[in-house]
């Protein structure tokens, strides 16, 4: 237990000295926040009675678990394994399990944060609305999307072998995401064939589950969107712990 409390607070440290991690997951979001916001803030949203910036909160919050997934624990993982730091571990009494929760920790961490200076930013700019139950419904959602989510980003480093290679593997799969899950627009909007590809998107069904507990719908009633995320996550964790390197 000590050691991994010990390996928490060193990752810890490295995160936040990563300059790169702070601008994705502190400073990229209130900027969509704001960029957006300004533009479609005040106007209908999908729900009736509901505004564009209601709806954008949430599916802003969802952005950044997969943002930490497939950017920030990926490459900090392949880092680590570049630096020999994954090698001293072997060594260790410290298994790949620890490795992967502590990163996970620093993950959770990030996009909390990220999500309580979201929720901020937009309450100052806009009149937003919003109950206890609905913020801490978030709260869980974003917590489960983190589970599901985070195998993915480790999965990744397990296939990349250099930084480069894991930031071309997570461009592959962050920017589908944020186009056909309906994070920066409604997926109504778009041409028949994309609705469809966005069907296949697991991202797409963490988006909506967000959504919807945000806007106060009861949490029953997104029983596929919990069933693909649970899927999804025991085919990725599979993966991440399959995939896992200690050495380069």
């Amino acid at each position: 237990m000590n050691a991994l409390v010990r390996l928490i607070a060193f990752d810890f440290r490295l995160y936040l000295r990563d300059w790169l991690t702070i601008f994705w997951m502190l400073i990229y979001p209130v900027l969509m926040l704001v960029i957006f916001g300004s533009m479609f803030g005040n106007q209908p949203g999908e729900l009736e009675g509901t505004r564009y910036i209601d709806s954008y909160i949430p599916a802003l919050c969802a952005m950044n678990v997969i943002t930490v997934s497939v950017f920030t624990l990926s490459i900090n993982m392949i880092t680590q394994r570049e630096s020999g730091i994954l090698r001293r571990y072997r060594v260790s009494p410290i298994r790949s399990a620890a490795v992967l929760l502590s990163h996970s920790i620093q993950g959770i961490f990030l996009v909390l944060a990220g999500a309580v200076e979201i929720i901020i930013v937009a309450s100052l700019l806009w009149d937003i609305h919003f109950s206890v139950s609905s913020m801490l419904l978030l709260f869980a959602c974003l917590l489960f999307g983190c589970l599901s989510f985070f195998c993915l980003g480790f999965a990744l480093s397990g296939l990349a072998k250099t930084p480069a290679a894991a930031s071309g593997l997570a461009m592959i799969v962050f920017f589908p995401s944020l186009f056909l899950s309906g994070i920066s627009m409604p997926l109504d909007i778009l041409p028949a064939f994309m609705q469809k590809l966005s069907q296949w998107l697991p991202m797409t069904y963490f988006v909506d589950l967000a959504r919807g507990v945000w806007l106060g719908e009861p949490i029953s009633s997104f029983g596929t969107e919990l069933a693909v995320m649970i899927g999804f996550a025991i085919v990725c964790w599979a993966l991440a712990f399959f995939l896992f390197k200690w050495e380069k």
